[in-house]
């Protein structure tokens, strides 16, 4: 029995991994396709590229995992029955459940450990993912002057070159704007010709421009704001430094990316539920309190002397009052009211934002487990399909896996939407794909334990040829 479980394991194991480090590879690829624009252009170290992805690895797990359990099983028990394996271990005694067992331990194993993954690497990485890609997003691109195109990337300067020789050093028509912080003076400089350098760190980039003018303006002048005085220097060769240190990658402080619910462990989210709804109810209390003094119950006022009447007319308070002092206190009134209509606009839609986030905190702390359980899930839908179908090879094990994949995606962003929106209770939400996939998982295994011809196709022909006939029997008859 030992060997057999072995054999079943090791049928597993391989294609596993396979479609585990294929399926990983292709969502790469698409993370690449989605922000190549951001990453083209930049200047960027080989090694600064290599940690982004490798962090982003991790926030693909999600998505590779389960189709490589999905496409792996079908593969493992479709070869089994493709090679009449699990026909001869039928008839030596050993039921479909018991040549499960050995593939299906191993997939809890792979839960545990997946809920390892998504609830402290997934959080870590992600936040060393996002973080860097903030960056690399705000970086200035690389240091290149093209010829006949004006260089923004130095701040504080306009540069634009006409030509460049073939050393890419030697340069001509030298174009320079160079404008102070607020646009408060323009001075320009133009050069027939100059060298152009960097330093060996690429910090800083020197000019040495030959037959050339200066011309900057005088705004110290008196006479600035009428006659806009300005000197012109002529030179036969002047020096020009440039800082390119702005052009280096900044690393944002991480803790500023914290407070993002996929950044987050169980603990963590439990914080951040918790703070919000605290954050809740003290804005409630404070606006119900500061409201307070202004509410009249007519129920609870008492009847007593007024400044005009004896009694209080209870149906037109402002009766009571004399007619020098109505519009004054209907005034008074017409502000305290839009003042509390504002306060209470502007608390809700604060309400609104926290409660929002709430229910992205509550759906993200039910995913760390619905992740781990829905690989059992997938597990025993596909492995009963592999016996039914009892194709190997990768083919027609991959149609099916890439549709039940997508069935799978697709009920779980339907879950996670309706429970961000309130449609659906936030834990029903982020469970809807494993409570919708499970009963349909045990109806297969159930049809694959009774050897049920599920996907037979002379079975649904036949089933097809008595549905025509029955339709068009009628037409027959009358025609008679």
């Amino acid at each position: 029995m030992k060997k057999v479980n072995l054999l079943i394991i090791k049928a597993f194991i391989g294609p596993f991994l396979a479609t585990f480090l294929i399926s990983m590879f292709l969502f790469l690829m698409l993370f690449l396709w989605k922000y190549i624009d951001d990453l083209i252009g930049k200047g960027l170290e080989w090694h600064v590229v290599a940690r982004l992805l490798f962090y982003s690895m991790a926030d693909l797990i999600p998505m590779a995992l389960p189709l490589a359990v999905l496409l792996s099983s079908l593969m493992t028990y479709g070869n089994l029955s493709e090679s009449y394996e699990l026909v001869a271990l039928k008839a030596s005694g050993i039921s479909i459940y018991r040549a499960l067992r050995p593939v299906f331990i191993v997939i809890i194993i792979l839960a545990l450990v997946t809920f390892y993954v998504s609830n402290i690497v997934i959080p870590k990485a992600n936040l060393e993912a996002k973080s860097l890609l903030w960056d690399i997003r705000n970086k200035k691109p690389a240091f290149d002057i093209k010829e006949g195109l004006f260089y923004n990337g130095i701040d504080n300067y306009q540069i634009k070159i006409g030509k460049k020789d073939k050393d890419n050093e030697t340069i001509h028509d030298v174009l320079i704007y160079e404008i102070k912080p607020g646009y408060s003076q323009l001075n320009i400089v133009r050069a027939d010709k100059g060298l152009m350098k960097l330093s060996d760190d690429k910090r800083l980039l020197y000019f040495t421009l030959y037959d050339g003018v200066r011309y900057e303006e005088m705004v110290d002048d008196a006479k600035y704001s009428t006659n806009f005085p300005a000197t012109t220097t002529y030179f036969d060769q002047q020096k020009m430094t440039f800082d390119l240190s702005d052009l280096d990658l900044k690393m944002t402080d991480k803790e500023l990316f914290k407070g993002s619910a996929v950044m987050m462990n169980i603990k963590e989210l439990n914080e951040a539920i918790d703070s919000c709804k605290r954050e809740i109810k003290k804005q409630t209390n404070s606006v119900r309190d500061y409201i307070r003094p202004y509410y009249i119950n007519p129920n609870t006022v008492s009847v007593g002397n007024t400044l005009d009447s004896p009694s209080l007319a209870l149906d037109s308070i402002v009766l009571n009052f004399s007619k020098e002092n109505r519009y004054a206190l209907l005034e008074s009134a017409l502000n305290s009211s839009r003042n509390l209509r504002s306060l209470i606009e502007s608390t809700t839609s604060q309400l609104e934002g926290i409660k929002k986030e709430v229910k992205i905190y509550e759906i993200k702390w039910h995913e760390k487990f619905t992740l781990s359980f829905v690989l059992i899930v997938l597990f025993v839908m596909s492995a009963p399909l592999g016996t039914i179908i009892r194709k190997g090879g990768i083919g027609v094990p991959m149609i099916f896996s890439i549709v039940m994949f997508i069935l799978y995606y697709v009920i779980n962003m339907i879950g996670f939407k309706m429970g961000r929106e309130g449609i659906v209770p936030e834990w029903l939400g982020a469970w809807m794909s494993s409570i919708i996939l499970l009963p349909l998982g045990i109806f297969i295994l159930t049809k694959a334990a009774k050897e049920s011809a599920l996907l037979d196709k002379e079975k649904y022909q036949k089933v097809f040829v008595s549905l025509m006939r029955w339709f068009t029997k009628p037409k027959l008859d009358s025609k008679s």
